[in-house]
């Protein structure tokens, strides 16, 4: 099985807290494999001995991607990427929290002068107004740094979800100018099932899941495949 190259939008991202949760159905109904630790906060980040082990087994047959945890620190976000550049991800995923353009855009040029080898996708929070749109009105200087993708999430997760930070005008007019600097977009954010149909009409490149696909809806709790199995189907008829 070959790796999917995310030539089509819409993508299904989702999220594992750990190994046990990756089997063999799971894996097939995902086109990437996200290693994250809801633990550990909002990007939250695995042991490198687990994300080398996954990378070893399922590292030819799907796009994995990986964060690094929610430090906001300049040097400590330099440092973690440095160790999981090494580790053949396909994605490594660090939040932005900068407010103002010129914090924003000093961070991300920063980070882009080390010239890592693995795609990094900035994670934007919808759930912090300023820094949002902060990165929309920046976008050509995401590009203009190199970078090819962009994840919008919340941080919050005891808070509302991707819709109720951001209207379905307001993600297309994100998308669209997105699209005009060549940029992928993302869109992740405590997503309901619900609100599958809508999110497969703004055609994200990505779209990523986890309290959806658990059971009870809690992001800590493991992941149901009879969950994951529904909202695939969505994207299976999406695709046909």
């Amino acid at each position: 099985m070959k790796k999917n190259n995310l030539k089509i939008n819409s993508n299904m991202l989702v999220s594992f807290k750990s190994q046990s949760e990756i089997s063999e159905k799971n894996l097939k109904l995902v086109d990437i494999l996200d290693l994250k630790n809801p633990a550990k906060g909002s990007l939250g980040d695995w042991k490198i001995s687990e994300i080398k082990n996954v990378v070893k087994i399922f590292g030819k047959e799907k796009m994995i991607s990986a964060t690094i945890g929610d430090t906001s620190d300049l040097k400590e976000v330099i440092q973690k990427i440095k160790i999981f550049d090494e580790l053949e991800l396909d994605f490594i995923k660090f939040g932005v929290f900068k407010k103002n353009t010129k914090q924003m855009l000093k961070f991300l040029s920063d980070i882009k002068s080390y010239n890592f080898k693995t795609e990094l996708v900035p994670v934007i929070f919808v759930d912090n107004k300023i820094t949002l749109d902060t990165a929309f009105k920046n976008l050509e200087s995401f590009k203009k740094f190199k970078f090819n993708f962009l994840l919008l999430d919340t941080f919050f997760k005891k808070g509302g979800d991707l819709f109720y930070n951001c209207s379905m005008n307001y993600l297309s007019r994100f998308l669209e100018r997105s699209s005009k600097f060549g940029l992928s977009v993302g869109l992740a954010g405590k997503l309901k099932k619900s609100q599958v149909p809508n999110l497969l009409k703004l055609k994200p490149k990505i779209i990523g899941f986890r309290s959806a696909v658990c059971e009870k809806n809690d992001r800590n709790e493991k992941i149901s495949e009879v969950k994951l199995e529904k909202i695939y189907n969505f994207f299976k008829s999406a695709k046909s």
